[in-house]
Parts: C-alpha cells; structure tokens; sequence
C-alpha cells in the first residue's frame, strides 16, 4: 500500500447538529488508515454554533484545523479555499454530513501510488431525495453532451494529488461545478484519473444546502463559461 499523507477538506454552513460528531468519527477512521493526516473545516459564515463546536473539536486535537469565512460564501468558494490551505500530499474533500464514510478511504489508498486524481462513483444516488437525483440525472446528461468526460461522476467526492489540485487554475466557483471542472482538467492535462466505486450515504442529522435553484443557474453559467473558454483557448489557457 502506498503511503498515505491526507488532508480532508469539510466546508460547513449552519451544521452544529452535524459538525461536532462527524469530525470525532473522522478522526476515528482516518487514525485506522495514516499516521499523516489532517482535517480543514471551512466554516462559511454560518450563523449558528458550527464555527464555535468545530474549533472545540480542534483545541483538543491539533489535527483539525478551523478556517472562518467571514460571510456566507457558498460550497464551491469554500472547497477552493480548504484545498489551497491543505497541506498534506493527497487532498479529500467531504461534506459535514460524510457522504463519503471516512471508513472507506482504505477502498482508495491502494491506488494513490498510481493516480492524481481518484473519482469516486457512487455505487447508488437513493441516498438523495427525489428532486435531487432528478437534478443529479440531468447535470450528468449537460456533462457528458458538452464534454465527454471519462469520468462518470463528477459530483460525489474525488481525492487529489496537492501538486495537482493546489496548482490548477479554476474559472468555476458555484457549489456544483468546483469538482467536475477539476476533473475535467486533469482529464485534458494529462493526468492520471481513476474512478472506485463507493457507498453514497445518506444524511442522518441537519439539513442539506445542495440543489437550491439559485445555486443550479450559478452551476450552468459556470459549465458554459468553461465550455465557451475552452472551445476559444483549449484547456490549457
């Protein structure tokens, strides 16, 4: 198995009923699998206790990390910030309700010596609710009509090789096309992708923020804008 040096990236907004136990079994599953790891939360300005119960978690155990937004910034400014600060060689970012179990990153070690970028396919989406398996459906049609990625899920959560992912230039910022641009630009850089498959779980406690309209229009001026800049420069510009 290859050496596992991670950082797991949490953004988090208005999670206190989430925050404090999910980061207690983060650290219980990541001690299982490295010696070398840390966890960033990215409080995005929340305006309940999420900010105060994470820097709790972190002044008892130097492993976390809390990074504040001052104001509400949204999940895609979040996940860009966290992934800049990590600093461990391979970067997971996951949400506060871990939709990825952290038990499950030994699924993916094996394959950090051969890969930058590791895709995780959700073996299921019956963990949303209806109208957002609905919106999920239809992102991947717009994916795969504008971009043929090889990739099949560009919207769970991926691991990133740092030299790749802390070096690559964005154009998106909305909640739902951070990733898929990510991926996307590893695929046409030349880097290593491979997709595991995994479990998607569901929510146990607080409520999701993901699939507002507001943050879907953010997401489809985000795709074209990166479509149209890519059609214009190539990939590379």
């Amino acid at each position: 198995m290859a050496r596992v040096s991670l950082s797991v990236v949490m953004p988090a907004f208005n999670e206190e009923a989430s925050v404090e136990p999910a980061l207690r079994r983060a650290l219980a599953a990541l001690e299982r699998v490295t010696d070398e790891f840390e966890i960033v939360v990215v409080d995005d300005g929340s305006s309940d206790r999420t900010g105060e119960l994470a820097e709790r978690v972190a002044k008892a155990d130097p492993r976390v990390r809390v990074l504040r937004n001052e104001r509400n910034v949204n999940y895609g400014v979040s996940l860009r910030r966290g992934i800049q600060a990590a600093r461990c060689d391979w970067i997971l970012h996951d949400g506060v309700d871990l939709p990825l179990a952290l038990e499950d990153v030994a699924l993916f070690t094996p394959h950090f010596e051969d890969s930058d970028v590791l895709v995780a396919r959700r073996a299921s989406l019956d963990a949303h609710p209806p109208w957002r398996r609905v919106t999920s459906k239809v992102n991947r049609v717009l994916l795969r009509l504008l971009f043929a990625p090889r990739a099949r899920d560009l919207n769970f959560v991926q691991f990133y090789r740092r030299s790749f992912a802390q070096a690559v230039s964005l154009v998106s910022t909305s909640p739902a096309f951070v990733t898929p641009e990510l991926i996307l630009r590893a695929e046409h850089g030349g880097w290593r992708v491979r997709e595991v498959t995994a479990e998607f779980r569901r929510r146990e406690r607080g409520a999701g923020h993901f699939g507002r309209p507001a943050d879907i229009a953010w997401a489809l001026r985000d795709m074209l804008r990166l479509r149209l800049r890519t059609w214009l420069r190539g990939w590379r510009a």
